[in-house]
């Protein structure tokens, strides 16, 4: 769930102040889930009205892309709202965010022990 609300995985900063996993990241996901699909990925092309251009980022609540645009020497990166962009072709292939390896097990054990202590 961080990982598709573009939250930093270290354990440390998707905890709460009572050392458990944020609650709100389970509450919001439904949203994101919704707008995401919706939503172009990262390295999409899309038509804007400045003209076609690759989707360099996305605020996925604001609905908001970033798009790079090159045009002839020069590249612009502008943003626009997802009403007023086609999308051409959606990334097929992205890369997955580099996980340090114990920042994603540590996230593991705090997970397990967040549903021992709702099964208790």
């Amino acid at each position: 769930m961080a990982k598709e609300q573009n939250l930093s995985l270290t354990p440390s900063k998707i905890s709460g102040a009572c050392g458990r996993l944020m609650c709100c990241l389970k509450y919001e996901q439904e949203a994101y889930e919704e707008k995401l699909s919706r939503l172009p990925k990262v390295g999409a092309i899309v038509k804007t009205p400045e003209g076609e251009g690759t989707v360099e980022s996305v605020e996925t609540l604001k609905e908001i892309l970033k798009v790079k645009i090159v045009e002839k020497d020069e590249t612009k990166i502008k943003k626009f709202n997802l009403k007023d962009v086609e999308i051409i072709k959606d990334a097929e292939n992205v890369e997955e965010e580099d996980i340090d390896e114990n920042d994603l097990k540590e996230l593991e054990k705090m997970e397990e022990l967040d549903k021992e202590e709702m099964n208790s």
